[in-house]
């Protein structure tokens, strides 16, 4: 068919560097070739005349009629009710999409964004639906696409790479590596899923060591928004390749990644310490800085600090080191510091690591994530806690409030990783480094509070940067993974590295599908929500 690239040149990668869509590209010619004639279902008939009137009840009920009832649930079935506990946020279980289609395969993927496309039915895609992010994988009135049937972990014959699908979480991924003494570069929450932290980013337990995740990615199976299910790979195509690794959401549905894997032993140390005597925040504060500034020294280390309010100001250390070494030199300063209140830290598996951050996660209540960076400093850090703390008042009478702070590193070791496999999109330079990364994070039960709870964390946000940006050890990057909807990540990415994305963005995806069609999540030019009022 016209409008659709050999098999050798996709086999080859030989195509086109100026034009992936052809002008003339026909829906129902890629339909038929996926093995749908739109002619035998009567729903379509009417967008032969390609109508720009959304229809999403002919776009789920032709899904139900080619791939039946175990992959498509629609209301009142009780498996389309049950979906909406597989999301983290309160506010993603509200968001009621026409149906929920269940792919097996890439070309079901590839079929459900071509029908979108035909019916302008808008989508959403769920890997492990952890997102804080309202609409972030899950729709109102349209398709959520949920990949919770890819789930296939595969090592390579010579244990060198590791392929997974996007349906996994990342307890699951490490616990099926396990008996081969290998892991890859992911997550540190037991139940979030693999797709968008590593298409964000991506910090890792050993990201010291080999970087975030999303660098540590050798390829992807891309299904692209004219259908094609490609390979996409520094070799193959570069410039996609480079944009998936920080772009997010925003140039095709990853249905596999092929990531490097690490030899592992089955174990490490590491877990939680519980403080809550604030006289003890200054000496975790210098413990923190000195573990960020000396990463080179021992990129084995792992920690982030938060500071959190449960009728009284806590402190919550994550430590955590890549060998079952109790008392590692590196961490000496820590371990000198005295009177936690509880201390869960251990010899463990990886997986069973990230088992208790999953039981702080607060699942099914209302959520928010938002996040800034500036230059690891312990002035910067001891302010950010104050001023968290400072803004609390207004806030503490939310119902079932769990609010916390957290700090981590991007060290110079992450950052010198972030040049490999010709780069990455997030626009973090080594020079600029080390790096502080803020996360407030907060979780209540009344919609009610949802805009004096965002109010609160944007001004907790805006006092800290004043503060960072006046002593000149302020930062432009925002980790998509921890943004709020709104935040415009993308542009935190610097103006270079945004116009080359939205570049490559025509180019995949000339008529923007994943931009329009896909509204949620972090788009290229825009926060999800703008500016809170």
């Amino acid at each position: 068919m016209k409008n659709f690239l050999s098999l050798a040149a996709l086999a080859t990668g030989v195509i086109s560097q100026s034009v992936f869509e052809q002008a003339d590209f026909s829906i129902t010619e890629a339909l038929l070739n996926n093995g749908v004639d739109i002619l035998a279902i009567p729903e379509l008939g009417q967008f032969l005349k390609r109508s720009l009137m959304s229809d999403c009840s002919a776009a789920c009920t032709s899904l139900k009629l080619i791939f039946g009832d175990d992959q498509v649930e629609m209301k009142p079935e009780a498996a389309y009710n049950a979906f909406f506990s597989t999301l983290w946020s309160g506010q993603q279980r509200e968001i009621m999409p026409q149906c929920v289609f269940k792919p097996e395969k890439a070309l079901d993927v590839s079929t459900s964004i071509l029908l979108s496309r035909l019916t302008q039915c808008p989508f959403a895609v769920k890997s492990g639906g952890h997102s804080a992010v309202p609409g972030g994988s899950n729709i109102d009135g349209g398709i959520t696409i949920s990949l919770e049937k890819m789930h296939a972990v595969t090592p390579s014959s010579n244990k060198k790479t590791v392929s997974f699908q996007p349906g996994q979480t990342w307890y699951n991924l490490y616990l099926a590596l396990e008996k081969d003494n290998i892991t890859v570069i992911g997550g540190r929450v037991a139940d979030v899923g693999v797709g968008g932290l590593t298409l964000g980013g991506g910090i890792s337990y050993f990201s010291n060591i080999y970087g975030l995740a999303c660098d540590n990615v050798e390829s992807y199976e891309l299904v692209t928004a004219s259908g094609l299910v490609i390979n996409v790979s520094q070799s193959s195509f570069p410039d996609l390749f480079w944009a998936l690794r920080g772009g997010g959401n925003n140039f095709g549905i990853v249905t596999r990644f092929n990531v490097t894997a690490i030899e592992r032993a089955p174990t490490m140390w590491g877990g939680m310490r519980i403080y809550l005597d604030a006289a003890l925040f200054p000496a975790l504060i210098n413990a923190y800085y000195n573990l960020g500034m000396n990463a080179k020294k021992d990129g084995k280390a792992h920690q982030y600090l938060s500071f959190a309010w449960g009728g009284m100001q806590s402190a919550y250390l994550e430590l955590n080191y890549a060998d079952p070494i109790t008392d590692a030199p590196i961490l000496a300063e820590y371990n000198a510091i005295s009177g936690a209140y509880a201390d869960e830290t251990a010899v463990r598996s990886l997986a069973e690591l990230t088992i208790p951050a999953g039981n702080y996660s607060s699942n099914g209540l209302r959520q928010a994530f938002w996040t800034w960076t500036v230059k690891l400093d312990k002035e910067m850090a001891t302010i950010t806690k104050d001023i968290f703390f400072e803004e609390l008042s207004p806030i503490l009478d939310s119902q079932g409030l769990l609010p916390a702070i957290t700090l981590q590193v991007i060290s110079e070791p992450q950052l010198e990783k972030t040049a490999v496999r010709g780069g990455n999109a997030l626009g973090l330079n080594p020079m600029d480094g080390p790096l502080m990364v803020v996360l407030i994070s907060l979780s209540w039960s009344n919609s009610a509070d949802d805009d004096r709870i965002n109010e609160f964390a944007a001004r907790v946000k805006d006092r800290a940067l004043a503060a960072a940006e006046a002593q000149g050890k302020a930062s432009s990057y925002l980790y998509m993974n921890y943004a709020s909807p709104y935040q415009n990540v993308v542009a935190g990415y610097g103006a270079a590295n945004q116009a080359r994305l939205k570049a490559i963005s025509k180019k995949y995806d000339p008529t923007g599908v994943f931009e329009t069609l896909q509204p949620g999540y972090f788009k290229l030019d825009r926060a999800p929500w703008g500016n809170i009022s």
